[in-house]
């Protein structure tokens, strides 16, 4: 069934991202005093009761913005407009209705959408009395509240619920009548679903992450065939993450984070800029699969290898993306492997990583972004069967023994199990789990990698003493 949409639209600084964060009964949005944080289109979902529904957030809508990227913020926001079912012009009690809300409003009215006008900042009776002039808009109805707060927002939901509800029961007759001609293929028709087949049909988180610049957002509407998120070549023009669902040709479902650029904490001067990288950090911890994009004609910097590492921190999947590969000149282009050189040099346990070389602005490479992100949370998922994993270890241990200990003493790995996936993780038993080096660790991990093909994510190994608990 396709939800209601209800779009927060308004002028900058009036309060659209935390009237969002009121909905949704969350904290997605960044929320500063300072004008023109949001910048890209950002939905979430909202209930009323029994009663679903979508809120999008958008950029402050500007007639006529000075900076070049508020042309790009306003034409996200004319694109929420269209999709949506109903619009609330959010507008500031405070400052009280000014040349850009008379043009906001005048578009809305042209384009024939369902208006409800929200006054917020309208704390007390100053704020409720200073809200009268917004009917000179010549928008009905008018509510006035204060997001901050959550004064008056039951009557704006009791509003919503009046003018989206018709819309639920008109989609859930629908979705009955298609159940309906659906129901002829009886029990015959279905399919018993299993854990595995439930869990691959969750939806791929994947973090879009880089430096500034390096062609986030342009990678993202490349994918999408869209202007989806704003796009510049301003450094720092996302701030907050943004997640974007799509779905793949073979019917894989992801969600997209773009994030903000992450710079190097003694260049980070703005606070809003502090909350950007701290939340594009949390979107590397939340997701299945972290994209660390490179910029091929910087080369690789040290914040690059940061970034990798606080991947390698988080223990998800790894896809390394290297960008605008197309504007390095073909006569004495490097090879691909010598440009990830550094990398391997410096931050060996980035090796389990996925690389490719791309152009999003032209789409060089791009389609084969989807694969190897399954590929990598795949590795993730990979569950290795007890017996198959000791008659792995009896071969690596045939081939390659542990060195002997502090002492001289015998190093014996007795058994194996696996513990847990995204990671994976696996405990070897051994008698003296303290003398495993870390030269005979990496042994193990890359003979299991490419024993069970666990390329494009991290593992965890974990050396125990005595013998397998499990096992009696």
């Amino acid at each position: 069934m396709t939800l209601p949409l209800v779009a927060l639209v308004g002028r900058p600084n009036v309060g659209k991202s935390t009237l969002f964060n009121r909905l949704t009964r969350s904290r997605l949005a960044l929320v500063d005093d300072t004008p023109g944080l949001t910048r890209d289109r950002r939905y979430g979902r909202a209930k009323l009761g029994d009663l679903p529904f979508l809120v999008v957030d958008t950029g402050g809508f500007e007639s006529d913005p000075e900076e070049s990227v508020g042309h790009l913020i306003r034409e996200q926001s004319q694109v929420a407009i269209e999709e949506a079912d109903l619009v609330l012009m959010v507008t500031d009690g405070l400052a009280g209705p000014l040349t850009d809300d008379y043009q906001i409003a005048d578009y809305l009215r042209r384009s024939g959408k369902p208006v409800i006008v929200v006054v917020n900042k309208a704390e007390g009776r100053a704020g409720k009395g200073g809200a009268l002039e917004f009917h000179q808009l010549g928008m009905d109805p008018v509510f006035t509240l204060s997001a901050l707060h959550g004064e008056g927002i039951g009557d704006l939901l009791e509003a919503i619920e009046s003018r989206i509800a018709p819309l639920v029961e008109e989609e859930t007759a629908l979705a009955a009548a298609a159940a309906s001609l659906d129901g002829g293929m009886g029990e015959a028709g279905e399919e018993e679903t299993t854990e595995g087949e439930a869990t691959e049909r969750r939806p791929i988180r994947v973090a879009v992450v880089g430096c500034p610049n390096v062609g986030k957002s342009s990678l993202i509407n490349r994918l999408l065939g869209e202007e989806r998120v704003v796009t510049s070549e301003v450094a720092g023009t996302t701030r907050d993450p943004v997640d974007v669902p799509w779905t793949a040709s073979d019917g894989t479902p992801f969600v997209w984070v773009d994030t903000a650029g992450i710079r190097r904490k003694a260049r980070v001067t703005m606070r809003i800029e502090k909350y950007s990288v701290i939340a594009a950090l949390r979107s590397i911890e939340r997701a299945d699969v972290a994209v660390v994009m490179l910029d091929a004609t910087r080369g690789i910097g040290d914040q690059d290898k940061r970034i990798l590492g606080y991947a390698v921190e988080a223990g998800c999947g790894l896809v390394i993306a290297v960008n605008k590969w197309d504007l390095i000149p073909q006569a004495g282009r490097i090879s691909r492997d010598a440009f990830l050189k550094p990398i391997l040099d410096s931050l060996p346990q980035v090796i389990y990583g996925l690389p490719f070389h791309m152009s999003a602005q032209k789409g060089q490479g791009v389609e084969q972004l989807p694969h190897l992100v399954k590929k990598a949370w795949k590795a993730a998922s990979r569950r290795v069967g007890t017996g198959a994993l000791n008659r792995w270890m009896a071969e690596a241990l045939a081939k390659h023994q542990p060195p002997r200990g502090s002492m001289g003493r015998v190093v014996k790995i007795r058994y194996a199990t696996q513990t847990a996936i995204h990671p994976p993780e696996f405990v070897f038993f051994t008698n003296h789990p303290d003398d495993i080096k870390d030269g005979y660790r990496r042994y193990l991990e890359n003979r299991l990698r490419e024993a069970f093909d666990f390329h494009g994510t991290p593992i965890r190994l974990h050396f125990r003493g005595g013998v397998n608990p499990y096992v009696s």
